[in-house]
């Protein structure tokens, strides 16, 4: 059973969606239920590979497509903390990301804030993302 919070932010992104005037389909919802289940900042690889148990009829495409449409749409954000695959966070507030380059975690910093500016240097910006790399709390201590 979701807690209240989790439950609110879950609405709050489907109302986005029906605001935008997205079709909520199963596997839109399906992708979205999980993200706020899971927000360890998954592949869509991930995604598909934890879904397809439950839901063998969903397929990769309907995965991409998905994430491709929630990250035009503002309802993910889509990390490229890694050079090779992209991430996708559910959590949209500015914040931080950590990768521990161990154990591979990627862990929200909100210590740090980001600076929010919508022009610099006459450059319209449109995304601001800021990545830091080293040793987990945890691998430093194993």
């Amino acid at each position: 059973m979701r807690d209240r919070k989790l439950e609110k932010q879950l609405e709050e992104k489907r109302a986005l969606l029906r605001e935008k005037g997205v079709v909520l389909t199963t596997p839109r919802l399906i992708i979205l239920e999980y993200l706020f289940e899971n927000p360890i900042h998954p592949t869509a690889e991930e995604i598909y590979n934890s879904l397809k148990r439950r839901f063998p009829s969903i397929s990769q495409a309907s995965i991409y497509n998905t994430l491709k449409l929630f990250t035009k749409l503002g309802v993910v954000t889509e990390l490229m903390i890694e050079k090779e695959k992209a991430r996708y966070d559910i959590n949209t507030t500015p914040h931080a990301h950590f990768k521990c380059i161990k154990c591979g975690r990627i862990y929200d910093v909100f210590e740090v804030p980001l600076p929010q500016r919508e022009e610099i240097s006459g450059h319209k910006v449109l995304t601001t993302q800021l990545y830091f790399y080293g040793i987990c709390q945890k691998c430093v201590q194993s």
